[in-house]
């Protein structure tokens, strides 16, 4: 299971960074949005499972244990920390206006084959 989550992973990363460079309108925006927020919560997923079993747990150090405990802590800061920012600011919004009306014109779909799926 361990060879195909790393490369799985890999894939992922791929494209996050064609993403990284993708224009597009904001429906476009969304999609790319959504990918990089499932990719991440498979990987939180992954975690999870790992956190929960005792097998796998056992097999780190303490050492190993406390530095996965601070590269976590040092990544889920910041983005707790923008979470609360957009948020925020997403609340203040929604008061003072109303919700935009659509001026883009539709766009055609892309093939089915453009679109990668996080598993």
């Amino acid at each position: 299971m361990s060879g195909s989550w790393v490369q799985d992973c890999k894939k992922i990363l791929d494209q996050i960074k064609k993403l990284e460079d993708a224009k597009g309108d904001r429906l476009d925006m969304v999609r790319k949005i959504r990918f990089i927020l499932y990719a991440l919560q498979r990987s939180v997923s992954g975690w999870a499972e790992w956190i929960s079993n005792p097998d796998v747990m056992a097999s780190f150090s303490l050492e190993e244990l406390k530095e996965i405990s601070t590269n976590i802590a040092k990544l889920t800061q910041p983005f707790i920390e923008y979470d609360c920012e957009i948020t925020s600011h997403a609340q203040k919004d929604l008061t003072i206006r109303p919700p935009e009306t659509r001026r883009e014109p539709t766009k055609k779909p892309k093939d089915k084959t453009d679109i990668f799926y996080v598993k």
